[in-house]
C-alpha cells in the first residue's frame, strides 16, 4: 500500500494522530530509501499520521527532495529546517512542530518493518498509561559493525532504577505529555555536539526518574543501515557515546542525584577491567572497549564545565 491510497492525515479528522520525526543532514540518498520503505507499510487506518523531516543544515539537495515528496503527499509529509547543528536541536524542533499525541523518532538510515507504525499505535492504544516505548533495532546488512543495535526478543518493562538506555534512538516513541513533564532533549548531548551520544539515554533516565514506566516491545522493528563497517568507525561511535554517558551522569550527579553518583562510581570502578586485554575475546573488541574508556574519561573531565547549567533543554 502506498501513501496515496491512505486516509488523509488532515488535522480536521478526529482519529488519533501520530507524528513521525526523521532528522537528517546531508544524507539525501539514504533518506530517500527510508521514506520509500516507510510509505510501503501496512497502515491500519485507525490513526492519522504525519512525517516531519527535520533538515539539520543539509547542503546536498535534501530540501528540494523533500519538497517533491510534499507535492505528492501533502497531507502526510512536512519539511522544517533547524540550522543549529546537532541531532538534539533537530529532535526538539520536530517535537515543537508535531501535532500528534504520539511522537515517534527514527533515523534517516533506517528501514522500518511493514507493521512498524501499526505496532507502535497498538502499544500506546492498548495502554493509556504508557509514555515511552522502544523497539528492536536490527542490522540493515550483514557487513555492518554490531553497534547502534538492540536485538533482544524479550518484552521488557523498565522502572527506576532499571537501565533506560536499553532503548535505542533509532526506534523510540513518546506520548506527547512526557515532554511537558520532564522537558525535551538536552542539546548539549548527541550527534553533532562535543558529547556526541547518550542524548536518548539521558531523556530515558529523566523519564524513569519522574516515575515513568518504559516499555521495550520486540514487535516494533526497524533495520539500521548505519554504514559503520570498519572497527575504526565503531570505535569512534563508542568513544562519542561514552563521552555523552559520562556527561549526563555528571549532570545529574552535580544536581545531587545520589543514584547517578553511584552509577558513575561503579562505571569507573570497572574501567581497569574494560581496559585489560585479558577480558577481551578479540583485538577488535579490545579497541572498542578502550574507545569507551577514553570517552568516559574525557566526558568526566569536560562535563563539569558544560553540564552545570540548567538550560540544556
Amino acid at each position: 500500500m502506498n501513501l496515496s491510497s491512505l486516509p488523509s492525515a488532515n488535522p480536521e479528522r478526529q482519529r488519533p494522530k501520530v507524528s513521525v520525526v526523521i532528522c537528517t543532514r546531508d544524507r539525501v540518498r539514504s533518506l530517500e530509501r527510508t521514506l520509500e520503505i516507510f510509505s510501503a507499510q501496512k497502515f491500519s487506518g485507525e490513526y492519522a499520521y504525519e512525517v516531519i523531516v527535520v533538515d539539520n543544515g543539509s547542503s546536498d539537495g535534501t530540501e528540494a527532495f523533500v519538497r517533491r515528496w510534499i507535492e505528492k503527499y501533502p497531507d502526510h509529509v512536512r519539511y522544517i529546517a533547524e540550522p543549529r547543528k546537532g541531532l538534539t536541536f533537530a529532535r526538539n524542533a520536530g517535537i515543537e512542530s508535531a501535532v500528534g499525541e504520539i511522537i515517534v523518532f527514527t533515523d534517516d538510515d533506517v528501514l522500518v518493518d511493514s507493521e512498524w507504525l501499526n505496532e507502535i499505535y497498538h502499544e500506546f492504544g492498548s495502554d493509556p498509561e504508557l509514555l515511552v516505548l522502544g523497539g528492536r533495532v536490527l542490522p540493515g546488512s550483514d557487513d555492518l559493525q554490531r553497534v547502534s543495535l538492540q536485538v533482544s526478543q524479550e518484552r521488557q518493562t523498565f522502572v527506576f532504577p532499571d537501565p533506560g538506555f536499553f532503548l535505542m534512538g533509532a526506534n523510540m516513541a513518546f506520548r506527547r505529555e512526557i515532554f511537558d513533564r520532564i522537558g525535551r532533549f538536552d542539546v548539549r548531548l548527541g550527534a553533532g555536539r562535543f558529547f556526541a551520544g547518550a542524548d536518548e539515554a539521558e531523556i530515558f533516565y529523566r523519564a524513569l526518574r519522574s516515575g515513568c514506566r518504559l516499555l521495550y516491545a520486540p514487535t516494533v522493528i526497524v533495520y539500521h543501515n548505519h554504514d559503520r563497517k570498519s572497527v575504526d568507525q565503531a570505535v569512534r561511535l563508542e568513544y562519542g557515546y561514552a563521552k555523552g554517558f559520562s556527561a549526563y551522569l555528571m549532570k545529574h550527579a552535580m544536581r545531587g542525584d545520589r543514584y547517578a553518583m553511584r552509577v558513575l562510581y561503579w562505571t569507573f570502578l570497572k574501567v581497569p577491567k574494560r581496559w585489560s586485554r585479558r577480558n577481551a575475546d578479540s583485538e577488535d573488541l579490545l579497541r572498542r572497549r578502550r574507545g569507551q574508556v577514553y570517552g568516559l574519561i574525557v566526558g568526566l573531565l569536560a562535563a563539569p564545565w558544560v553540564m552545570w547549567r540548567r538550560d540544556g533543554y
